[in-house]
């Protein structure tokens, strides 16, 4: 009788370790996956807003108004400084300068207007009445590009880690959650949301450059 009472506590002991076995893995699970859609969801763009739109048209009056000191001052966030995107003339490679700072800006505006579309920058050797933008204003668009994230990671596998996790992760932050604007005739740049400002990130210098 002892035996068996015995016998049965031991079945019973092994039972409930494999449940908690069982129960502690799900929830590891679980919590994998929410760490997961929380990454996830910290990469998602936000919505087009009032308060981005009013900041795009400020950098609009400061470009216009050629106010470069304000334009620095208020739209280049100190941590994750500018990053500038351009093709170099001797290889025609694509690389990019990490700056603190804009260093000269055009003052040509042609409208305030923000339109939420795509444009195209035509490169026509043929005939100059085709080159340039089929559109011109001023157009707002989720059109990034993973210039950054590819040159760095291509730099990582030829060198050995030139940049670090951290280079990498604000580099796909960007990419992820910016707005592309274009103003024909002046800059293309991304706009950020970081810590609750919106700030100028990167310039690109390739989407108008027609070089082969």
């Amino acid at each position: 009788m002892i035996l068996k009472n015995a016998l049965i506590i031991v079945i019973l002991s092994l039972f409930i370790t494999s449940c908690t076995t069982k129960q502690y893995i799900e929830n590891n699970k679980l919590e994998a996956q929410k760490k997961v859609l929380n990454k996830e969801k910290e990469l998602e763009r936000e919505s087009v807003n009032d308060m981005l739109l009013s900041d795009i048209n400020y950098i609009l009056f400061l470009l216009k108004n050629d106010d470069l000191i304000t334009l620095n001052n208020r739209f280049i966030n100190e941590k994750y400084g500018l990053f500038e995107i351009y093709k170099n003339s001797e290889n025609n490679k694509i690389y990019f300068n990490k700056k603190s700072q804009i260093e000269e800006i055009s003052t040509e505006i042609d409208s305030f207007e923000i339109k939420q579309e795509e444009t195209v920058f035509n490169c026509s050797p043929y005939d100059d009445s085709y080159y340039g933008w089929d559109k011109e204003g001023v157009f707002l668009s989720v059109n990034t590009k993973t210039y950054l994230s590819d040159i760095m990671k291509q730099t990582n596998l030829l060198a050995m880690n030139t940049y670090s996790e951290e280079d990498l992760k604000i580099v796909d932050f960007i990419e992820k959650t910016s707005y592309e604007v274009i103003i024909s005739h002046n800059m293309v740049f991304y706009i950020t949301k970081i810590n609750k400002q919106w700030y100028i990130t990167l310039i690109d210098k390739v989407k108008t450059d027609c070089s082969e």
